[in-house]
């Protein structure tokens, strides 16, 4: 929803702590016309009622939209007399009120004040450069509500310019902007039905993650031995998963939840780091000739990287949305400091990203090699009824190889389409950005095939409870005595061949 806001004046200059609304507003129709009574603008202050009426109903938000994200574009016209200089520091005084259904109509209340530090850049062409020509302003984050828990919203923005102490200091804030025109509020939010169709998939996934990892949890806990390194690390990806799935959203239609974003954005992280880790002991515990399986140190360093990536980005989204638990207004972006943090967090979180996958190529490749050799050089050399058996698993390993890697692909894609689309809807592309457009079916999709994938690990890595309940030893895939001897009913393949199971099972 776009907003002209409505420039008013104030006599008071704020100091009432009246709101200012339509029927309160004494409206200035022309900025540029106007004579302020001293030096002190902040008697203009520019007001928006959210939402606006349409075809004269009135329009009001829904829980059902998750979150308010509001920017604001800033109009600037060229003047010899207020020049716009580059990089120009502007300062805002904002005020945000809500009204419930039982209030009356303006009965606002205050949900946030602050004042708003933000950093305006403004481009014109050669040919604009006369009076009545316009600069070409980026947008300006303003809010991010984590809820949108009332059905209306009102926002006074006052723009404290002190002409006095700019002849001064320049420098001072609101100085070098220019000649504003007006403002422009922009209002973005999630759509009702997406929302409707996103917590009715994560409520049927709920309750089948949930008894799917319960059956996994009871198989491993019924062996003799103590549960692989690969079983471990799919019970935690499990775990993960139920965490990511459980509808907590629902709890956000009846009560008010500001803390909503970030707690998602924590589910979030724990399961890419999960999986991420994963990917990784998945690919080394199928290395048959290497001697360090089965053992969480010899990961140390492969698992770093997903360690320092994932605290470097915690770090990030703990000051930015922590912070705009108490003042929405907030930007990490809108000082140096926080702006250092930020590229600083994301520059780590990028290195570590490409060395990770490029590692785990490397990983997968070598799996891939390791196995085609030892297909060639012993499948043809033993009995029969263990050549079908091998090449049953290795059939079945590069299936689940595949899967992973077409889930690694759309995981990722999905990943950076979601940071690019919300960087665009911060952005001058809002109506254009990915999640504007089709693509929440994309999500959709990445998110089932997640819980398909992990579901499937859950069923084929679960270790046989009939004939190998009570087994306390691991022997190779290379020993014959797993199928060659019929009253061995004790022993149990390593990770290589879990999937070598009775028939009868």
């Amino acid at each position: 929803m776009e907003f002209e806001m409505i420039s008013c004046r104030d006599e008071t200059k704020g100091l009432s702590g009246e709101w200012i609304h339509r029927d309160s507003c004494h409206q200035i129709e022309e900025l540029s016309e106007f004579t302020p009574s001293s030096f002190d603008l902040r008697e203009i202050v520019f007001i928006a009622k959210m939402p606006h009426a349409r075809d004269g109903i009135e329009l009001e938000y829904s829980p059902w939209f998750q979150f308010l994200l509001g920017v604001l574009q800033i109009e600037v016209e060229y003047s010899e007399h207020f020049k716009y200089v580059p990089h120009a520091q502007i300062e805002l005084e904002v005020r945000m009120g809500y009204r419930e259904h039982a209030s009356k109509k303006n009965d606002w209340k205050e949900l946030a004040t602050s004042n708003v530090t933000r950093i305006l850049e403004c481009t014109i062409a050669e040919e604009d450069k006369k009076d009545g020509g316009t600069y070409n302003c980026d947008m300006l984050d303003l809010f991010e509500l984590g809820s949108s828990s009332y059905p209306f919203y009102l926002v006074n923005i006052r723009i404290p310019i002190d002409q006095h102490a700019c002849q001064y200091n320049p420098k001072n804030p609101n100085c070098q902007i220019g000649k504003l025109s007006g403002l422009r509020l922009i209002e973005i939010h999630q759509n009702g039905g997406f929302t409707l169709v996103w917590l009715w998939t994560k409520t049927l996934m709920t309750p089948i993650v949930g008894a799917c990892l319960w059956w996994y949890y009871n198989r491993i806990n019924q062996l003799a031995r103590n549960p692989l390194l690969l079983e471990r690390a799919i019970l935690y990806l499990g775990l993960s998963l139920a965490i990511l799935d459980f509808p907590i959203e629902w709890i956000s239609l009846t009560h008010r939840l500001p803390f909503l974003l970030l707690v998602s954005d924590l589910r979030q992280g724990l399961f890419y780091t999960v999986l991420f880790s994963f990917w990784l002991i998945f690919a080394g515990e199928h290395l048959i000739d290497d001697t360090t399986r089965n053992n969480i140190n010899s990961y140390r360093f492969n698992l770093s990287f997903i360690i320092i990536a994932s605290g470097a980005l915690l770090i990030y989204d703990l000051i930015e949305r922590g912070v705009q638990l108490y003042d929405p207004f907030y930007s990490v972006w809108s000082s140096p400091t926080g702006s250092q943090i930020a590229y600083v967090a994301i520059f780590i979180s990028a290195i570590c990203t490409v060395a990770y996958f490029g590692f785990l190529l490397f990983k997968i490749v070598r799996v891939w090699t390791t196995i085609k050799h030892k297909r060639s050089a012993q499948l043809y050399q033993t009995s029969e009824n263990r050549r079908l058996k091998v090449e049953s698993v290795i059939y079945r390993f590069k299936f689940l190889m595949l899967f992973t890697v077409l889930c690694a692909g759309f995981t990722i894609l999905a990943y950076f389409m979601k940071q690019y689309g919300e960087a665009q809807l911060h952005g001058d592309e809002a109506r254009s950005g990915f999640l504007t457009g089709s693509t929440s079916a994309f999500f959709t999709g990445t998110f089932g095939m997640c819980n398909i994938y992990v579901l499937i690990l859950l069923a084929m890595y679960a270790p046989s409870h009939k004939h190998y309940r009570g087994a306390t030893q691991l022997i190779d895939e290379n020993d014959d005595e797993i199928i060659d001897d019929p009253s061995n009913q004790h022993t149990e393949s390593n990770a290589m061949t879990t999937f070598l199971k009775p028939s009868t099972d």
